[in-house]
């Protein structure tokens, strides 16, 4: 199975949620995030099969857009000149296996 990663960086880290399982990890650079999210999955994976109670849900939206919001870029946090969408600026989008 394949996961959707997004990964923003913050004001001190960069902070990566995946969005089909919910989980979400730090790092200092994006190396560094990445290999804490993919731990951070494999843990959660390991733990739902320990504990088959364990419900495997997608990040809801309005926790996607809480993360969205609290990960916001310092360059377009001012008001939008009239414009209602903002920028989502976006690199890359790992899936991971």
């Amino acid at each position: 199975m394949q996961y959707t990663a997004i990964i923003r960086k913050s004001q001190l880290e960069y902070v990566a949620v995946c969005l089909e399982l919910n989980v979400s990890a730090r790092g200092t650079d994006l190396p560094d995030v990445e290999k804490n999210l993919r731990e951070a999955i494999e843990l959660y994976l390991e733990d739902s099969r320990e504990n088959p109670e364990t419900v495997i849900a997608p990040m809801p939206t309005e926790d996607f857009i809480e993360f969205l919001r609290d990960t916001e870029p310092e360059w377009y946090r001012g008001p939008g000149d009239g414009f209602l969408l903002r920028p989502l600026e976006v690199h890359e989008v790992p899936a991971y296996a």
